[in-house]
């Protein structure tokens, strides 16, 4: 977490991978278990989490992953997360097929249920917490992203 918990220092990732755009919205995302099963889910998403850059070209994004337990738990945390630097990708605006942005649950209006779909088959189920109490840039990240894909 301590490589990506300020807003100088995720900026500095993305600029070392020529990640950045003109507008940069940064946040934090987990990989939503119960959506993602199996061996085959495991290979083609070897990730816990995913730190995202929403750009106007399209989404720039880092692997988390959790330690070996805290991957259990149903909801887990990015604080208790690594980044892996050598992760980096892109998908660009053209090659996202769809974002949904939900509740998680009926009740609960501080976590939401997101699933990326791109143009090449792949979809990326995830969830998102409104507020990231670690993470200070996340709020502000995350409602861009919603307010730009949470009514497609």
């Amino acid at each position: 977490m301590e490589e990506f918990n300020t807003f100088e220092k995720v900026q500095a990732l993305f600029a070392s991978v020529n990640g950045l755009g003109n507008q940069n919205f940064f946040f934090v995302a987990c990989q939503d278990k119960q959506k993602v099963a199996g061996a085959a889910a495991g290979m083609d998403y070897p990730y816990d989490g995913l730190l995202i850059n929403m750009t106007e070209r399209g989404l720039g994004i880092f692997y988390l992953k959790a330690g070996a337990l805290s991957g259990l738990v149903t909801l887990s945390s990015p604080s208790k997360m690594t980044i892996d630097k050598g992760s980096f990708f892109f998908i660009p605006v053209e090659n996202i097929k769809g974002i949904t942005i939900k509740k998680f649950a009926l009740l609960n209006s501080k976590v939401k249920r997101i699933s990326i779909d791109t143009t090449d088959g792949k979809s990326h189920k995830l969830y998102a917490r409104v507020e990231e109490k670690d993470f200070p840039y996340h709020s502000g990240g995350f409602n861009a992203f919603v307010a730009r894909y949470g009514n497609n």
